[in-house]
């Protein structure tokens, strides 16, 4: 091969490589080459919806079991965590309940610990990324639920369970893309207590990180918390008004109290901290 066929083949390949490089990033910005996988169509449908819920059952027992044990002497067979000195007894009334049950047998057979020895570290460092890939797909399955969401922000945010640390700008964006999810139900008012919950959660890094966000976005992010609570009431009261609320198991509904009670606690504290750092006096406290 003479130079001038090693030149034109040099430059036709250069050529090619910088026309895919400009495309690829084209096609990139515009989110063309994103690939989120979702199988059987499971993420965000009803199914997947009755999935994520089962999978909670999943977290918690890996977590409970896990993180907690401790020796041999204080550690539960039926969950596999420190209990204490009384060691079982904690569950001495649901054993003899279910003595007879050769599925309760087998549950316990499957979640006993039966290593004496404290989980190690690096040990810790894997159930924990474990779980939180665990609570990633749950959350995937159903944005709207108010624990999966919860439970996936709060190892977004929280070093301390958390294996994989995360910008404060990739948490807010999450909170809002779970905002915009769950508002658009318009029968069920339980996605709306989980928008305002994810509301409260930006504004409460907003609060962590306030000389990155002024007061009105502040004031506007407490507006959409607003919005998201006054949605879930007129949803709530359709429900009750048309039966369907009482469909909802007695746990179900205290449940959905109860979390409303702390985000509306939560929108009053938010209330008077944009109040304070409002106020002429905070200026001056920060200078």
């Amino acid at each position: 091969m003479n130079l001038r066929d090693i030149a034109i083949t040099s430059a036709l390949a250069v050529s090619g490589v910088a026309l895919w490089s400009h495309g690829a990033n084209r096609l990139a910005a515009g989110g063309d080459l994103d690939y989120r996988p979702n199988p059987l169509g499971l993420k965000t449908s009803p199914y997947g919806a009755v999935v994520a819920i089962a999978l909670q059952g999943g977290i918690e027992s890996d977590w409970h079991g896990t993180m907690e044990a401790g020796g041999a002497a204080t550690v539960c067979s039926a969950c596999g965590h420190n209990h204490g000195a009384e060691g079982d007894a904690c569950h001495r009334d649901q054993k003899s309940e279910a003595s007879g049950s050769w599925i309760d047998h087998v549950e316990l057979a499957a979640t006993e610990r039966t290593n004496p020895s404290p989980v190690t570290k690096g040990h810790q460092l894997y159930l924990r990324r474990q779980t939180e890939d665990q609570l990633k797909l749950a959350y995937e399955l159903d944005p709207s639920n108010y624990a999966n969401y919860n439970s996936y922000h709060l190892f977004l945010t929280e070093p301390s369970v958390g294996t994989r640390p995360v910008l404060t700008d990739k948490v807010i964006e999450l909170a809002n893309q779970t905002i915009t999810y769950c508002l658009s139900e318009e029968s069920d008012p339980r996605p709306a207590l989980t928008a305002a919950a994810a509301a409260g959660n930006i504004l409460e890094l907003m609060f962590l990180h306030r000389e990155q966000h002024t007061i009105e976005q502040m004031r506007q992010q407490l507006h959409t918390l607003d919005y998201a609570l006054g949605k879930h009431q007129m949803l709530t009261e359709k429900w009750i008004s048309s039966g369907e609320f009482q469909n909802l198991s007695p746990a179900r509904q205290s449940e959905m109290l109860e979390r409303l009670n702390f985000v509306v606690k939560v929108r009053d504290a938010a209330v008077k901290t944009i109040a304070r750092l409002a106020s002429p006096t905070a200026d001056q406290a920060s200078n």
